[in-house]
């Protein structure tokens, strides 16, 4: 089996923010609790989103998901696309717009190949989704095509020098006796779907070298602060550590 292929049957059978449980009958109330956990872990969403924006601005989220930032967009007057390569969050994405009364533009396609004609998009949205696919720069290559001039990418990557990336290391790496094993086969074999990727602020900017203004920005996020599945220690502990530790890098650069 294909890594790409891996990685679709990884999302298929755990969509992103379900946590691998999606019951027989679905209703609102389901996704509203994905939706409330998800802006309760990360309530920074919001503010670099900025969903309020881009009414009638043309939208693309790579990687939509289950729908829940997708339909912030729509609600807010966007014209979006979402796109996913998980053929079962985009069901679920689609009965999460249905529920709420919209139809929206939600389509299976890889982001490695984008199926849209070159300066298309006012903004290109991409939250925690370009370090699972297997070539990560060809997608913000695409990235930068489909823009338009002075267009606004927003992505989020993960940091390979945070305060997860420890816990890997501790837990896949000292633990079991392997003390000299990489972040990088750390973050492919023992972090969500397979040959998921962790980058370097510097390793970000030559990414995304082709765009102009570009800002980068490391977050301390409460995975960061796991200390068992769904159990994080108190907010207030992040004082203590530099933003640069964060498990996420915000991105925002123009065209």
């Amino acid at each position: 089996m294909y890594l790409k292929d891996k990685i679709k049957d990884f999302w298929n059978k755990k969509p992103c923010g379900t946590l691998g449980t999606i019951p027989e009958k679905i209703d609102l109330e389901y996704f509203l609790k994905i939706k409330e956990r998800r802006y309760k872990l990360e309530p920074f969403i919001k503010k670099i989103a900025q969903f309020e924006k881009w009414r009638n601005k043309r939208v693309l989220e790579i990687g939509c998901g289950i729908g829940i930032d997708g339909l912030e967009f729509v609600k807010n007057g966007a014209d979006y696309i979402g796109i996913d390569i998980s053929e079962k969050s985009l069901e679920l994405a689609k009965t999460y717009f249905s529920l709420n009364g919209q139809k929206g533009h939600l389509l299976l396609s890889d982001s490695e190949n984008l199926p849209f004609e070159d300066n298309t998009f006012d903004l290109v949205y991409s939250w925690g989704v370009l370090h699972h696919t297997p070539d990560t720069q060809k997608a913000i290559n695409e990235i930068y095509r489909v823009l338009k001039p002075r267009g606004q990418a927003i992505i989020m990557l993960y940091n390979r020098h945070s305060l997860v990336a420890l816990q890997l290391y501790i837990i896949y790496g000292l633990l079991k006796l392997r003390p000299f094993i990489s972040f990088q086969k750390l973050f492919s074999e023992h972090h969500e779907s397979p040959g998921t990727k962790a980058f370097s602020n510097k390793e970000i900017k030559s990414m995304f070298k082709e765009f102009r203004n570009v800002e980068i920005k490391n977050i301390l996020t409460p995975y960061d602060f796991r200390i068992r599945k769904n159990t994080y220690l108190p907010i207030w502990f992040r004082k203590f550590f530099s933003s640069r530790l964060g498990f996420f890098t915000a991105i925002n650069a123009s065209k």
